[in-house]
């Protein structure tokens, strides 16, 4: 679907395809440089582009996953994705993670990701959709906030920040069905 960013432009957000692998081994690398707040530290991403549609494959093969590419004028500029465990212990909920080009922060983009991953979840029927945040995403944690999700548990000197400093991943989740 398409709909229209903070500062006008038009976005889309559609489902991630296999195709999409080299342009993913484009944009992670450079969402990664642009903010401290991912799972990789700049350099970390080294997935050649087949390894990255092997990755895009299993992910859509799980029974219960999502994965969002958001683009602008042809170019990926975000992505979601989230999956529940295919065993029945840990069915009922699923992981989320997001990441957007820092050309687009601050646009309505993450709210919009956040925004069908929550619907994603209602909708597949689970109980629960949670996130790891780092403490100092404020912005993040306030969006989240804004849908609903609240803090559940904090992870002490869990990550390397890039400036040598071990900061705390916070987890925060937003339950349905209950």
């Amino acid at each position: 679907f398409e709909f229209t960013l903070h500062d006008g432009r038009v976005c889309a957000i559609r489902p991630m395809s296999e195709d999409d692998a080299e342009a993913m081994c484009a944009v992670l690398p450079q969402t990664h440089r642009e903010s401290d707040f991912l799972g990789y530290l700049p350099g970390e991403f080294d997935l050649t582009i087949e390894q990255e549609r092997e990755f895009i494959r299993d992910h859509l093969a799980k029974p219960c996953s999502m994965a969002l590419a958001a683009e602008f004028d042809g170019h990926i500029i975000g992505f979601a994705g989230a999956y529940a465990s295919e065993r029945k212990r840990y069915a009922h909920h699923a992981e989320f993670g997001l990441a957007v080009r820092k050309e687009f922060w601050g646009l309505g983009l993450g709210r919009r990701l956040t925004e069908y991953a929550i619907n994603w979840a209602r909708d597949a029927g689970l109980r629960k959709l949670y996130l790891k945040v780092f403490e100092t995403n404020t912005r993040a944690i306030r969006l989240y906030e804004s849908l609903d999700f609240v803090e559940e548990a904090r992870l002490k000197g869990d990550y390397l920040r890039a400036d040598g400093a071990y900061g705390d991943t916070i987890i925060m989740a937003v339950f349905f069905n209950e």
